[in-house]
């Protein structure tokens, strides 16, 4: 097995050059090809210069017996073993940087998948708007769209995953290898389906690069086959699926490519190319019969990410993890200190759509993978509880800090400040990693619990910022009691009482005393503001962050975080058994008694008109 991993290495380094040499000169065919008429002059010269390509193609090769291996000798030849089969497992995700690469490369193949209860996932890379029957472009991007949908809905009954990036980008999307290693975990697909990475096209080969960014931030599984499917460009395929059954169904859904079959008849291209891989299915009968096959380049994903790596002249490993060393990691950005029940997770969910930032955690309960960090609060333990610290520790943010936490309690001062030091040195590895998964620059952390911590955050991190969120303590109460009944820790019939109101009084003077101690600036907004004006409220917000501001941004950043978005139901309509319960403002006049929501502004009047003053807000409605 090594010894014919070594010569097929050996063997795409031969291919790429012919592969390239080949792109060049069928693009020269395809330009000249004007019809049967006598040769001018300017043909002349042109096959003059077509033969200089070809000798020099030929002496790049440099030797018969390359030119034979290529050839002749079973790459695309006849010689190399081949297997006949459908993926292994009956789950399959589908990469496509173009509505249609996919049926065009392997439609048979998913139609025999689907009738043997195949389950699929669908991705479609770029967004599909280019020119036709000249209508604007995103005008072709939506029908494009429908396109999909109608086809995939024949084949399999799924719904399509667009990502929608611009045709023609020159660079592999920032955050595109953290979407596919997410989709790949969630789906955990027993086959992934890509161009071939010897497609010469430069977005079918992305795919690939889009497979190895994800590989980077976490190993595609070994056991994963990776289907490699041409579009463009003849593959030395080692399998072969029979498609004779479904070849007519597959002619028919590249019909229903309206909008490429103007430029050209991809379902005739298709149909022409499987008959001539026919040749290479077993049966005796094949070469004698009406037979149809798709060819793919097949390995599990070690070995096809390796190979693809040495064909697109890459590292061995790309530098996505290497540049983690704590030492050369900067600071993360800013942080979001405060407040319990404030609308924080709104706020981070805001923040992480924004394209040059990463804010976690985003949505509660970790459902994007990556919880508080709980760095200061935990820190502060250390010599309080130290068990409670280290086991908490060792937990947190998938285990990131589990192999720096000592055995034993610091004995002197010393001795904690270089745990301090190691701590903050780990998570400032933590946010780099989170900036290179996500491709954005700007990193921030929430945990309402650091605004109880700030001397300790500044201590550590003088220059990050600091962003503060407000609501009225009377609809925070509200919030938490019903938070503590979906943590199972009260009766879903329990009412709020005097002494939850009173605990929670308390909780609210230390999250104030907390914000007033604070070292300026902090940037301290109102869950009140932000729900009354939310694009202005962002757009300032995005100003202190110094990122970009520009409306449309904002505009995509609010619809993206809405309530209905986030909760899945109209705002308003309540779930006592969501992290978003209901989503307005008031709401504690349903729930608390007049005199103890008057209770609750006088005992916090005192602060409430401090923090109110320091930070130039308008809290009368707090009153």
């Amino acid at each position: 097995m090594r010894l014919q991993k070594s010569r097929i290495s050996a063997r795409m380094a031969l291919m790429r050059r012919l592969s390239v040499m080949f792109a060049d000169l069928s693009d020269w065919c395809v330009r000249q090809n004007k019809g049967g008429r006598r040769a001018t002059t300017r043909d002349r010269r042109n096959f003059a210069n077509a033969q200089i390509g070809w000798r020099s193609l030929l002496l790049q090769l440099g030797t018969q017996r390359a030119l034979t291996a290529i050839l002749d000798g079973g790459l695309i030849g006849n010689d190399m073993p081949r297997t006949s089969r459908l993926p292994s497992g009956d789950r399959i995700l589908v990469l496509a940087a173009h509505q249609d690469d996919e049926t065009v490369g392997a439609a048979g193949t998913f139609c025999l998948c689907a009738e043997a209860g195949y389950d699929f996932r669908v991705v479609y890379y770029t967004d599909g708007a280019t020119a036709f029957g000249g209508q604007p472009p995103e005008q072709t991007s939506k029908l494009r769209h429908d396109e999909a949908r109608q086809i995939w809905g024949k084949i399999a009954g799924v719904e399509p995953i667009f990502w929608d990036y611009p045709n023609r980008a020159k660079t592999l999307a920032p955050d595109a290898g953290a979407k596919l290693s997410a989709l790949i975990e969630e789906f955990e697909p027993s086959a992934i389906f890509l161009p071939v990475f010897l497609e010469q096209p430069l977005e079918h080969r992305r795919m690939t690069e889009v497979l190895l960014a994800a590989d980077a931030l976490k190993a595609v599984p070994k056991q994963t086959e990776i289907w490699g499917y041409q579009i463009t460009t003849r593959i030395p395929g080692n399998i072969s699926v029979d498609i004779s059954k479904t070849w007519k169904k597959k002619y028919d859904l590249n019909k229903l490519w309206v909008s490429q079959n103007a430029y050209v008849d991809y379902a005739h291209l298709a149909m022409g190319r499987d008959i001539a891989s026919s040749y290479y299915l077993k049966r005796k009968k094949a070469r004698k019969t009406a037979s149809y096959a798709e060819l793919f380049l097949t390995f599990d994903a070690p070995d096809y990410l390796s190979l693809a790596r040495d064909f697109l002249d890459l590292p061995k490993r790309p530098a996505v993890l290497s540049q983690t060393a704590p030492e050369q990691c900067p600071p993360p950005n800013f942080f979001i200190v405060g407040m319990q029940k404030s609308g924080s997770y709104w706020l981070t969910a805001l923040l992480d759509l924004h394209p040059q930032i990463r804010c976690f955690p985003s949505r509660p309960g970790h459902g994007d993978g990556t919880g508080e960090a709980h760095l200061f609060d935990m820190l502060a333990r250390i010599e309080s509880d130290y068990d409670r610290f280290a086991k908490s520790m060792k937990r947190k943010l998938d285990h990131h800090f589990a192999d720096i936490v000592p055995r034993r309690k610091p004995e002197n001062a010393e001795e904690l400040k270089d745990l301090i030091d190691a701590f903050r040195l780990k998570f400032n590895q933590y946010c780099q990693l989170q900036r290179l998964k996500h491709g954005k620059p700007v990193v921030g952390e929430k945990t309402t619990e650091s605004v109880h911590h700030l001397a300790l955050l500044e201590e550590m991190y003088p220059t990050a910022g600091k962003v503060c969120i407000l609501r009225d303590p009377r609809d925070r109460v509200v919030s938490f009691h019903y938070h503590q009944i979906r943590k199972g820790r009260l009766p879903a019939d329990r009412p709020l009482s005097d002494a939850q109101v009173e605990a929670y009084i308390e909780r609210t003077r230390a999250d104030y005393q907390g914000l007033l101690a604070a070292a300026l600036p902090v940037h301290v907004l109102t869950y009140e503001a932000l729900s009354a004006d939310t694009p202005a409220e962002v757009r300032r917000l995005l100003q202190t962050l110094a990122v970009s501001a520009d409306d449309s941004t904002a505009h995509a950043m609010i619809e993206g975080a809405s309530f209905e978005r986030l909760a899945q139901r109209r705002m308003g309509q309540e779930d006592a058994s969501s992290h978003f319960r209901k989503g307005i403002v008031g709401d504690w006049r349903a729930q608390l008694s007049a005199p103890l929501a008057e209770h609750m502004v006088t005992a916090l009047e005192d602060l409430t008109s401090q923090v109110e003053k320091r930070f130039r807000l308008d809290l009368s409605s707090y009153r």
